[in-house]
């Protein structure tokens, strides 16, 4: 098998991965922002927004999009303000995290 072949095959369990998340619904930007919150974070640590901003999941992503999807994935579980903050840093539910 090709290379595109294999990275064809990894596409496709990453896909029923996301499924099985819960996620694959959430669009390229949302999941991506999620991605690199997961990979910055330190246990029981708060996610600075920069190091998500500057992370190259999300490199290219602009400023206004960022924020957006960032609030939404707020709204819808995902992740949460730290310490009753309205910004600046972040904190993975249990959503994320039990799965």
């Amino acid at each position: 098998m090709d290379n595109l072949g294999k990275t064809a095959q990894l596409r496709q369990l990453l896909f029923g991965l996301e499924k099985d998340l819960g996620i694959s619904e959430l669009g390229t930007v949302k999941q991506n922002i999620l991605y690199a919150a997961t990979l910055v974070a330190k246990p029981d640590a708060p996610i600075d927004t920069d190091d998500i901003r500057t992370h190259e999941l999300v490199d290219g992503v602009p400023r206004s999009t960022f924020f957006k999807a960032l609030k939404e994935l707020v709204s819808a579980g995902f992740l949460q303000h730290s310490d009753g903050t309205q910004r600046a840093s972040y904190m993975l539910t249990d959503k994320v995290k039990v799965r």
